[in-house]
Parts: structure tokens; sequence; C-alpha cells
């Protein structure tokens, strides 16, 4: 059976000849050559009446049969040999064929390879033949790009898992703020007669803790002009960072500068900055492309958990051979050869990690990773930052609105934690829910002004919730002229019912003085009915993901809000079990039980007078 013998990076294998047989990069081909060099879907080979005929697909960088160009199709002969790329191949008609024991193709030195191994290939369009000797260097704009160095022998394995952050747009938000296009800087591919890679680089690229080396006293470097230059531009790197984006407060717009910042000074085709969630998981927080072009930027998740788990920084050449270990299969059917990917380090807290890649081969080197390293340095601080002043933002927020459902001294204890405040709901085995609301007040506000009306509550409610707050009652809620608060929840004491009646007692005191006021200028007086009623009930935050509030719900609720009906004006009507709590602490009278809706018989009631006299004597 006719056959096809691959020589990769990886040895050699043979592949019997289906009836057709597409040859690409691609994972869809029928033969999957990993070769950067090689087009997604580069060639055909197909069997016809008269045998095997390979056909070229239009790819970037030719096929090649016996040193020859394939114009549109060949016939294949028994013992050709075909170049694909960086790939070589033998074909075999069934007859039997043994090839050379070389390995993939090599350049020749008219193509700035390392040698003369492997057949003289004619340079591909574009691309004149170089003196002996010199790099490989295209000009601008060349298509072709050079053959990958071989990995070590360890490194052979399947494709890496992949993660990928969402495409950034060129001139477009990202974010909350806009990152111009950069404009292309041409063809950057590697000059490979200048790398040396050694096995030990490879075992996952070269591999550098991210802490910076820090600076070395003056003497020791004063005749050392390259320390001196390293120093310089460290500082000066420092100093831009800190101008651009010391001030930004807002995280997404803070990483967006920091890539535009890295980007000035890094030769980088794509970055992105991870950020570690509240999960644990790292997430993108922004990404960006030097040519501002579309599309995902698509990163290793081996690299990436690499980094977080040895919190090292990784440098490597070519990520593809570097990684081949790891599965770097998707490395080259993404395009990433070159990457520097840093941890996002403060006090040794992993916050994130920042990634830059390039297409090119060996784009960065170790000064490169230096540069980062410090900046990325640099930008945790700010990163960190920027995350404490948004926890204490959170905080204010959530003293805020404490202050404003409790008495200040017990939200500044839930705020700071030291009372907890359970979301969802629980059940309340003792809660007193105390209910008031303005007599008369429909009539007023259908003949007065609205805003006299709106005015007259605010000040009125202002006087009775800063009495409720003396008593460390917790404000529900306010229902047109009525105002329900509760003693039990979600901050208990043992003598709940006790402060509920002594701040309804102090209410109608201070009533009274605003009243003094209101009829010194010629306003009506106000008049209020009080209901308190102490029972279980459940208590917690109820409403939408988007809009929540702490209340309470159930019969004593209801029965409270039926008492303060049932309350004359200046009246403070308590049931039978809050009665019970109050011992002999005031004086009250007895009053007809009342018919409240929903219960089947009248409930007792009681009207709180006044404090006890003995209580008011001391």
């Amino acid at each position: 059976m006719a056959r096809l013998i691959i020589a990769t990076a990886e040895g050699q294998r043979a592949i019997e000849l289906r009836a057709h047989n597409s040859i690409g990069r691609h994972p869809s081909n029928t033969i999957q050559l990993l070769d950067r060099i090689v087009s997604k879907e580069h060639s055909i080979v197909e069997q016809r009446a008269d045998g095997f005929w390979l056909r070229d697909l239009g790819s970037l960088n030719g096929t090649y049969i016996n040193q020859e160009r394939v114009e549109g199709e060949r016939p294949l002969r028994h013992g050709d040999e075909i170049v694909m790329g960086s790939t070589r191949a033998w074909y075999d008609d069934g007859r039997g064929l043994t090839p050379p024991e070389v390995g993939p193709y090599q350049a020749p030195p008219s193509m700035g390879g390392p040698g003369a191994a492997g057949p003289r290939m004619p340079s591909p369009p574009g691309i004149a033949p170089m003196p002996q000797g010199a790099p490989f260097a295209p000009p601008q704009g060349a298509p072709f790009a050079p053959p990958m160095p071989a990995p070590s022998a360890a490194a052979r394995s399947a494709p890496a898992p992949v993660a990928q952050a969402p495409a950034p747009q060129p001139a477009r938000a990202v974010g909350t703020m806009a990152i111009p296009a950069f404009a292309g800087e041409g063809q950057r591919l590697a000059r490979l007669g200048q790398v040396d890679l050694t096995d030990q680089q490879r075992a996952i690229g070269t591999q550098i803790a991210a802490t910076e080396k820090g600076f070395r006293p003056f003497e020791q470097i004063v005749g050392d002009p390259a320390a001196l230059r390293a120093d310089y531009e460290r500082l000066r790197l420092s100093h831009e960072l800190s101008r651009e984006i010391a001030l930004e407060r807002n995280t997404t717009q803070l990483l967006a500068k920091i890539l535009q910042s890295i980007f000035k000074f890094v030769r980088a085709d794509r970055g992105v900055i991870f950020l570690r969630n509240d999960e644990g998981v790292l997430e993108p927080g922004a990404s960006l492309r030097r040519d501002g072009s579309e599309g995902a930027i698509v990163v290793s998740s081996t690299i990436l958990n690499h980094v977080e788990k040895e919190k090292a920084a990784v440098l490597t050449h070519d990520a593809a051979m570097d990684f081949a270990a790891s599965k770097g299969k998707s490395m080259i059917l993404n395009r990433i050869s070159s990457a520097i990917v840093v941890p996002l380090l403060h006090n040794d807290d992993f916050l994130g990690v920042l990634w830059l890649d390039s297409e090119s081969l060996a784009q960065f080197q170790p000064k490169d990773l230096e540069i980062v390293a410090g900046v990325a340095a640099q930008a945790a601080m700010f990163i960190e930052n920027n995350i404490l002043a948004k926890k204490i933002e959170r905080e204010i927020i959530t003293r805020e609105r404490f202050s404003r459902l409790l008495s200040p001294n017990i939200a500044e204890r839930v705020a700071s934690g030291e009372l907890n405040v359970e979301k969802g709901g629980q059940l309340v085995q003792e809660c007193t829910v105390f209910n008031s609301d303005i007599r008369g007040f429909t009539r007023m506000s259908s003949t007065a002004d609205p805003q006299v009306i709106v005015d007259m509550l605010n000040e009125y409610f202002e006087l009775m919730v800063e009495t409720l707050f003396k008593y460390e009652g917790t404000l529900d809620k306010f229902m047109g002229d009525g105002l329900m608060a509760l003693w039990g929840a979600p901050i208990a004491h043992p003598d709940d019912p006790i402060r509920a009646v002594e701040c309804a007692l102090e209410q109608m005191e201070v009533l009274g003085r605003y009243n003094r006021e209101r009829m010194a200028h010629s306003l009506p007086p106000l008049g209020i009915g009080i209901g308190i009623h102490t029972g279980t009930l459940v208590a917690g935050y109820i409403g939408s993901s988007k809009a929540l509030s702490y209340t309470v719900i159930g019969d004593t609720v209801n029965t409270s809000a039926r008492l303060c009906s049932h309350a004359a004006m200046g009246q403070i009507i308590v049931s039978e079990s809050t009665f019970a709590k109050l011992g002999n602490r005031f004086e009250y009278e007895k009053l007809e039980p009342a018919k409240v809706k929903g219960k089947e018989h009248p409930l007792p009631i009681f009207n709180i007078l006044r404090r006890a006299s003995t209580l008011r004597a001391i």
C-alpha cells in the first residue's frame, strides 16, 4: 500500500495513504503537521487511475518535490522527496522504501541555516539568497517564516488546554476605557543564528523568580556601563509607569494603561492581564493587540498554572518547542512563539498574571523579562491599592446602609464584622414590632401644598428616627405617614419590649415639642397613634437580586399594624404578649379587648400612659 514517510522534529513516521489525503497545520486535516511554516490547509494527495498526485493549495511557503516548487499539481513517483515548511517526507508506492536517517528540513546557508544539512531548496518568492553564515533576517514584509528548531527529546506529547481572553476591539472600549490601536511595526522574524537554546532552558522556558534584583551600590557598578544602563532603564520605566497610571482608580482602566505602558518598552504582539477573583479563578481583566486586530487572544493554561503555582516568571524563546512536553500543540495552532509570563505579586500575595507573547521566535530576551518583572511588581502595588480602595468603598456603603437601618453604635459593630446579619430568612422566636402613623394625615395632605407636606414629613421622621436609634431599634420602613421599627431583629436584647415602649413614650414627648414649634408658626399640630406587639416572625433580606431590603413578615407584623390602626391620637397600644414583658415599669390602663381582623377572638390590649412614678422619681 502507498504511504508517506514523514520526518519531523519528533522523528520519522509512516502514514498509509487513503484515496484522498489533506495535509496541513489544522487538526481537521487527515495528516496534521505541527509545523508553524506549514499552512492550515497546505496540500492534497489523492489517488487517480495512474497513481497518486500531489496538489498544492496555494500555500504561502510552497510545496517542493525533489527541490522543485510545485505549481498546481504533480504526479508522485516512488522515492520522491517532498518538503513542506520544515517537514520532509518521502513517497513510497508500496514497494518499500528506507529514507535516510535525517531530521526535518534545515535551511541551507544561503537561507541563514546552520549548515548544509538537507536539500538545497530554492528561495521562496521575495527571499533573496544570503551570504554564507549570515543570520536569517528576511526583508520587510516578507511572507516566509524560518523553520523552528528541534525540541529536546522529552518534548513530545499532545495539545495543552487553552484559556481565551476576550478579544479587544481596535480603538474601542475595553471595560470603560478606549484603547487605541497600535500601528504595526513591520515583520519581526527571529534571527535564529543569534539564539542559543539549551535543553535546560527548554525544561519550561527560561524561568526566573518574579522579583526585582534590586539596585547595587554605585561603587560596584561605576565601571560597568551595561549595569548602569540597565539600572537607568528600570528607573525610567518606573517613573513612566508611575506618571501614567499611579492616579488611576478604575481597575479596568488601570489594567489597560499598564498594558499600553508595557507595549512602549517591550516588543510584544499581544498582552493580557489576568486577576484572581474571589473564588481563586484567574479572569482576564484587560487585553491588547499591538496591531489593533480583532479576535480572541489564546493563552496556555499550562503556563498560567505553572506561574501561579511557582510564583515565578517564565521566558520562552519558542513556546511550541519549549512546551512540547506539556502538549504544546496549541502553541503552534495559535501562533504563540515567544512569551513572557509574570506573576503579579504584592507582599507575596498572588494577585494575577501578566501575559505577553509574540508570533516571532526569540523575540524576548532576559533583559525584557527583567523589565517586565519590575513593571509587574510596581503594577501589582497599584492593583492592590485599587483593590483595597474598592474594599473601603464597599465598607463605606455597607456602613451607610446599616446606619440607615440600625442605630449608629449597632451599625458600626455590624459593619466591622463584630455582629453578623445573615442573608436570607431566619425564624425569630421573639421580636417586638412597632408601628406608628399620623392621625388625620389623609385629610391634611388633600388640602395642603405637596411640597409643604413632604417637608413636614421629613422633619417629623427625622425626629422619630433619631429617638428610635437612641433605644437601638431597627428601622424597617416608612409607609406614607407611617413608620415601622423592630426590636429583636437583626440584633436582640433581653429587654427589647421595654425599649420599644420607652421609645414610644419619648416619641410622644418629642412630638409635643415639635407641635409647639408648629403652632408658634400658625401650623396645625400632629397627632399619632402607636401599636406594639411581640411574637414570632421571619426576618431576612427580601426582594430581587438587584434590590434587597431587610424586613420581617408574619402574623406578629400584621397584629402590630392592626393595633396601630386601633390606637387613638396620643395612645400607645400594646398587646398582652408585650405587656407581659414590661413588669411594673409603666403606668397603663386596660382597654376593652380589640376586635382585630384575622383574629377569631378579641385581643386584650393596654394603653401605656407614662413611666411608673417610682421610676420617674429615680
